[in-house]
């Protein structure tokens, strides 16, 4: 199983402003790809045991990849629509994509996307012929792991392209497809070291970084957040959830160098003001 398909189904006295509040939620997310459905429709996601007005029905349909912060996620997501959503009914289910669908999903919604004026991130299905000022990034949906076009690894990428150096050595902390390695490593990183708890990583970041022509002078470790890890780095980013980043507060320093730049992704901005408390 690659990713899952979650369908949130609602009902109110006003169903366009339920619409739009939750559209609003799943940006915070970073989930932009949405199927819109304003009228009640009989397929395999509908449970409709808890709706009477069947007609009266509006559903939202998105996939999020299946991976250790996808049951996190839907549990946050439904966290933000109870606050947001007073006079709604809603149901949030999740079904089973199966491997066929997952390409033409993702094919549908992943396009070439410009990430700063320099950095293009590119589907490997798609020929792009980039300009001479611009960094190219070849990348496959995986089975676990996302493109490097969600709005929180956007930011990584712009925070990385200004601060990066030629010599440094660069650590990703929860890698997944290794996007921001490449991109370190595009802008002339000499070494960058990846490390997720996620088994799958290891053969996901090699076959991107081979559709990248790089071959060597990249790391990859299977563990859990910093505990495997033995050097020091100049540079430090983690693009995971915030839990896991306040879990990572404690630990973070053994990794550092003296002048360091450790650049942390994720922090809903409801959580932002605890996690600075802590750091």
């Amino acid at each position: 199983m690659i990713l899952k398909k979650v369908k949130i189904e609602y009902y109110s006295d006003d169903l366009n402003f339920s619409k739009q509040t939750i559209v609003d939620i799943l940006k915070e997310f970073g989930i932009f790809e949405l199927e819109l459905v304003e009228d009640f429709s009989i397929n395999k996601l509908d449970y409709n045991k808890n709706f009477n007005f069947n007609k009266k029905v509006w559903s939202v349909i998105f996939c999020l990849p299946n991976n250790r912060f996808m049951n996190k996620i839907i549990n946050e997501i439904s966290i933000k629509l109870e606050q947001n959503l007073n006079e709604c009914i809603f149901d949030i289910y999740v079904n089973e994509l199966d491997t066929d669908s997952y390409k033409d999903e993702w094919k549908k919604s992943f396009n070439t996307t410009k990430i700063t004026e320099n950095i293009v991130i590119n589907p490997s299905w798609n020929t792009y012929n980039g300009s001479d000022n611009e960094i190219v990034i070849n990348i496959d949906p995986s089975m676990a792991f996302g493109t490097g076009t969600h709005g929180t690894t956007s930011l990584c990428i712009e925070l990385i392209e200004k601060h990066i150096k030629k010599d440094d050595n660069m650590l990703d902390i929860g890698c997944g497809s290794g996007i921001l390695m490449l991109v370190s490593k595009k802008l002339g990183v000499k070494t960058v070291t990846g490390i997720d708890i996620d088994k799958n990583c290891y053969n996901v970041v090699c076959d991107n970084f081979k559709k990248n022509n790089i071959n060597s002078e990249y790391n990859i470790l299977i563990g859990n957040l910093v505990d495997n890890i033995k050097e020091k780095y100049d540079l430090v980013v983690s693009n995971i959830l915030v839990d896991v980043l306040e879990k990572l507060l404690s630990d973070i320093q053994k990794v550092l160098k003296n002048d360091s730049i450790v650049i942390f992704s994720g922090i809903l901005k409801e959580k932002e003001e605890k996690f600075l408390e802590k750091a």
